[in-house]
């Protein structure tokens, strides 16, 4: 460049909040042409010079001389950051008090940085006074026949572990290190050929000899069929690679590599039925094809009852955007939802559909996000982070059942999905719709106000009647000294189905056998070593173990405490549920679904399949199987433990158990036969039950609204928390209370939030992985002068002596602390 240095400005993955800013790094000579803003970089930082991770923000040549570090390393794919994508990451990284570079990498698909790998060779210092670990290790480097890993000189030693001395010899010159860098995850792609003359003259040009006989078939096979992987042509002529290559290299074949997905062969489906929209479902969407047509951002809520063909108007919706040239992104709240999703929408749109969730590889969201990248699918399904789909032309972004708190990420960036489709439809002039039977109450205040369309559909689908609900009061059969788990009613609603060969769905919102173990005699409860959390007790393996940690021990047989052996497991759990019902309904064939169940990759869309197919009579499980799924002969719904949710002392309680229970009771009846369902509850009077029974989210709005006016908690105004986290609680607890000291001093000359400080006070779950944790908080509007606050505390903090053993997180309106 003319004696002038390229300098790459870099957003990098080790600097700290306080700290997080461009820096400036020398582009060597040999990455100069080919490195390109947005590009992901590998770059020394800090006194260490310790490689991290880095994404370039901006080139520019610098005149004069500077004393620069170097880019170590440049990955030379195609994902990389756009300017549209930059924006994002800015307004994320400060909305969401987050790095910039977190904020960008949640942009990527996962898999995209390096895997580093260190050797060592010996150095040119001659070794005096090594200890004799020290020795052994130089011993290992010398006779090795090339450079080692730390792994592979601690085998060659005998060590347990030596990276502290492999450190210490590399500070002393006694040995070098060298670092690699290789991409995790790349394109995978195969070799396409095909005929480079016409048949005729590639014939006269093969010689002769047995040879010829070879070339030939090779010759007329990929004549055949056009074009053929190189494989493929080996397969079907019995030649191998080395002879389709030196056709290749004597000019009468052509080979061109060609990208593949890894993702599974989608199978070929049948034709789908024309949509019939109903009156309702027409009028909502030529609405939103007139919002869309405004030429403006346009947010809308579409409030319908469970099974009244949301997703009809989605698909309508969807092929209106694709006639317009433009892409559409749908978003689902759990993984579980996305096969059915996908089987239906891709009934319509075939290929162009591709699936963003964290169930698949990271190879297989690679193939996707490159696939959605270079416009060959311009539909978009999956759960919150498709909401960055790098779509082009974007025309519509849709969140079914928005209610749902699995939007809300709870690690930085800490984005609801609700909020960053907002901004991109804000950013890209489309439609946000927004679709539930029991929408938020910030949503629904929002369209009650104006700020969204509200669009309803009061009816099921083909005028499907809604369930008819029994409360049963669980009080009246424990009084009577009955301590099953599954109420009279319930009972006999399940033998009626099993007789019309019908399928049932119970819900329990809890896994594992039961809540917890119990000493009769002193109280004493097993609890985790490492968490705050009792032990949940195991009945498949016999053990209690920690949902939080996966630390587990023997069920205990003797109280430790007391000495005592009466002890009592008390709770209900899924695994307790199922075998209960074993002994009840020895017929019954019951699939099972939680998170024990569904660890495998395809294990949620295994289990719906086989219940799909009719080859279970009843399908139990916790909150996946409570919304949005759809099967033709589910009549009978039970809810277990319907109170379970509502006291755990969070302003989000009274919705999420209303949410649960109504979406829950909507599964069932979605066909012709008519459904029922049977909500278990020791508190049958209170009015969230009663109102999820009616399925009346009117009733419900007007008094939760009341109540969170009262309460100043959303929509009316946010709750900023502060997360402090360590291992010493006294220490943790120390410097939340130095914080919320100089945060109160801060709220005094703030607008928008109210002067009180809330806390230090210990978290819901004080000690998570032995580390405790308390929390700070306050109330107030978030506005920009509020958010400059927040921003303003988190710097300050980092500067603290001791902050570096701790750590804190800002979050607004977390669903769970």
């Amino acid at each position: 460049m003319n004696g002038q240095t390229l300098v790459a400005r870099v957003a990098v993955a080790a600097a700290v909040y306080s700290i997080d800013r461009p820096y400036d790094y020398s582009v060597p000579a040999a990455w100069q042409d080919a490195v390109r803003e947005g590009q992901r970089v590998i770059v020394p930082f800090g006194a260490s010079n310790r490689k991290t991770e880095g994404i370039i923000l901006e080139l520019a040549a610098a005149e004069a001389p500077r004393q620069l570090k170097s880019v170590a390393y440049v990955f030379d794919d195609e994902v990389i950051l756009t300017g549209a994508q930059k924006a994002m990451a800015l307004w994320m990284c400060r909305r969401y008090f987050c790095t910039f570079f977190q904020a960008a990498n949640a942009l990527f698909p996962p898999g995209v940085w390096n895997r580093k790998a260190e050797t060592y060779s010996l150095g040119e210092a001659a070794p005096e006074n090594l200890s004799e670990k020290k020795q052994s290790i130089l011993q290992a480097v010398r006779e090795a026949e090339k450079p080692l890993t730390a792994a592979g000189i601690a085998k060659a030693a005998g060590l347990e572990d030596c990276k502290r001395e492999l450190s210490q010899l590399v500070k002393a010159g006694c040995l070098t290190v060298k670092q690699q860098f290789r991409q995790s995850v790349r394109e995978k792609k195969i070799n396409m050929v095909r005929l480079a003359l016409p048949l005729e003259q590639a014939l006269g040009q093969l010689g002769k000899g047995a040879i010829r006989e070879k070339r030939e078939a090779v010759l007329r096979v990929v004549h055949q069929a056009g074009q053929l992987p190189e494989k493929e042509v080996c397969y079907l002529t019995g030649v191998g690679a080395a002879l389709v290559r030196r056709l290749v290299t004597l000019g009468i074949l052509e080979s061109q590599p060609v990208q593949v997905s890894r993702m599974p062969a989608v199978p070929k489906s049948e034709t789908p039925e024309p949509l019939e929209l109903n009156v309702a479902q027409q009028a909502a969407f030529e609405r939103l094809c007139v919002l869309q047509a405004a030429g403006a951002p346009q947010a809308a809520l579409l409030f319908g009852v469970t099974g009244s063909g949301k997703t009809q108007v989605y698909i309508k919706l969807i092929q209106h955007t694709l006639e317009q040239g433009k892409s559409a992104i749908l978003l689902v709240p759990e993984i579980a939802l996305t096969p059915q999703m996908l089987r239906r929408f891709r009934l319509y749109f075939r290929d162009q559909v591709a699936v963003m969730h964290s169930g698949l590889t990271a190879t297989q969201r690679y193939d996707e996000y490159c696939r959605i990248q270079k416009g060959r699918a311009r539909v978009v399904i999956g759960t919150r982070t498709a909401v960055f789909a790098p779509v082009d032309r974007l025309g519509c972004i849709i969140i079914d059942e928005e209610q749902e708190p699995t939007y809300k990420s709870e690690s930085d960036p800490r984005y609801h999905a609700r909020e960053v489709a907002k901004y991109r439809a804000a950013r890209e002039n489309c439609l946000l719709l927004l679709g539930s039977a029991t929408p938020s109450v910030e949503s629904y205040y929002a369209a009650r106000e104006g700020t969204y369309q509200l669009l309803s559909l009061p009816e099921r689908y083909q005028n499907i009647p809604l369930p008819q609900t029994v409360l049963a009061d669980m009080r009246g059969q424990l009084r009577e000294g009955d301590t099953s788990r599954i109420s009279r009613q319930l009972l006999d609603e399940l033998k009626r189905n099993l007789d019309r060969g019908e399928q049932s769905i119970l819900f329990i919102n809890r896994r594992g056998s039961a809540r917890m173990a119990v000493c009769v005699d002193c109280g004493y409860i097993p609890t985790c070593e490492n968490c705050s959390v009792a032990l949940t007790y195991h009945s498949r393996n016999g053990r209690l173990m920690c949902h939080h940690c996966g630390y587990s021990q023997p069920m205990i047989q003797v109280c430790p405490v007391c000495g005592g052996s009466h002890l009592r497991l008390i709770g209900s759990g899924t695994q307790s549920i199922e075998e209960e019902l074993q002994q009840l309904l020895p017929e019954a064939r019951i699939l099972r679904m939680d998170a024990d169940t569904t660890e495998g990759r395809v294990s949620h869309e295994k289990l719906l399949d086989a219940f799909a197919k009719g080859k279970a009579d009843i399908l139990l499980g916790t909150q996946m199987v409570a919304k949005g799924l759809d099967f033709d002969n589910v009549t009978l719904v039970g809810v277990l433990e319907a109170d379970l949710s509502l006291y755990c002392g969070d302003y989000h309680a009274p919705e999420r158990t209303f949410s649960l229970l109504a979406q829950v009771v909507g599964r069932a009846g979605r066909r012709s036969t008519p459904g029922r369902a049977v909500i278990q509850t020791y508190t049958p009077g209170h009015p969230v039950i009663e109102a999820a029974a009616r399925q009346d989210y009117d009733a419900f709005y007007a008094q939760e609204i009341a109540a969170r006016r009262a309460l100043k908690a959303p929509p009316f105004a946010d709750r900023f928390v502060f997360r402090f986290g360590g291992p010493d609680e006294h220490t943790v607890q120390q410097a939340a209370r130095v914080f919320a000291d100089a945060l109160a001093v801060q709220l005094a000359g703030t607008p928008d939030v109210e002067p009180a400080v809330l806390g230090p006070a210990p978290a819901p779950i004080a000690k998570l992985n032995k580390r405790y944790f308390y929390t700070v908080s306050f109330r107030g509007r978030a506005t920009s002068q509020s958010r400059a606050l927040v921003s303003r505390m988190l710097a300050a903090y980092d500067r603290w002596p001791g902050s570096r053993t701790l750590t804190v997180s800002a979050d607004i309106d977390p669903y769970y602390i």
